[in-house]
């Protein structure tokens, strides 16, 4: 199953959300590390996506594909 940019972008977004949520509740130095590093990756992952989409308003972007 092939994904659009847009849906790699909100993937990505979606998933760095569930890994902070993750760094959050953790409580072991190590673990909260890994999460943290994961999200920024995978935030950066998605501005870089989002970039090559063209979209200029990111919050805008973002509150689109949150559903908000």
């Amino acid at each position: 199953m092939t994904y659009s940019l847009k849906q790699q972008v909100a993937e990505c977004y979606r998933r760095a959300e569930e890994y902070r949520r993750l760094h959050r509740q953790s409580s072991n130095l190590n673990e909260r590390e890994n999460y943290f590093r994961t999200a920024m990756y995978l935030t950066r992952l998605a501005e870089h996506l989002r970039k090559q989409l063209g979209q200029e308003d990111h919050d805008e972007f973002k509150a689109q594909i949150s559903g908000r």
